[in-house]
């Protein structure tokens, strides 16, 4: 009897070591104790590096935090301004992704801010100002200081909008395109989502370079 041909899908052999990633940021990794980056890290780490906008559709827990993050502190110039803003849904996720990009960036003297609402202006805004080159903010509280004049050239040269799907179905989509419209026009936009619902489609057709790659 024939037996069925079956098609068997290699595990990939990439590590951290083929990406190209920093030397500092990849000694971080391995004190991690990361050795295999994930599929979503695999696949957006060399489009980062390379400067291109990106689409990735990554769940929680698929390790996206470091899919943006550890390119994303490859390339900082470390001139002392914020060159990363990262906008999350929630308080929580903000300060989760804040310390997890603390800790990849330590080896570079990176400093993170974490902004949302309920908090101090002035302690936020001080920490800034004592040169961090990160910043992880909810949408409301980020979109208020730019409104207020708070932060004097404030240009990042990349924005990350994580978790899209869920800050565009809690009504942000408004405060989001204030916050695009209202950072550095040359800047790098990387984009992760859940789902890739119509109003996350829009908002890449709309504010994303041509040619961007998606995941």
């Amino acid at each position: 009897m024939q037996e069925n041909a079956q098609e068997v899908k290699e595990e990939s052999t990439v590590t951290f070591d083929d990406l190209g990633l920093n030397r500092d940021v990849l000694n971080a990794v391995k004190a991690a104790g990361f050795i295999k980056p994930s599929p979503i890290q695999e696949q957006a780490i060399p489009v980062v590096l390379a400067g291109r906008d990106m689409v990735g559709q990554a769940h929680t827990g698929t390790g996206k935090t470091a899919a943006f993050g550890l390119p994303a502190l490859s390339n900082m110039k470390r001139n002392n301004g914020v060159e990363i803003l990262v906008i999350t849904p929630t308080r929580e996720l903000a300060t989760q992704v804040s310390d997890e990009l603390f800790k990849y960036g330590r080896n570079l003297g990176v400093r993170t801010v974490t902004v949302y609402g309920g908090s101090s202006y002035k302690r936020q805004l001080d920490l800034i100002g004592r040169g961090a080159s990160v910043v992880v903010a909810t949408p409301g509280r980020m979109l208020d200081i730019l409104k207020k004049g708070m932060l004097n050239d404030f240009a990042p040269s990349m924005v990350v909008l994580d978790e899209a799907d869920e800050m565009l179905s809690m009504g942000f989509k408004e405060d989001l395109e204030t916050i695009i419209h209202a950072t550095s026009k040359k800047k790098q936009i990387l984009l992760f989502s859940a789902t890739m619902t119509p109003k996350v489609v829009a908002v890449t057709k709309k504010y994303m370079r041509i040619g961007i790659d998606c995941f």
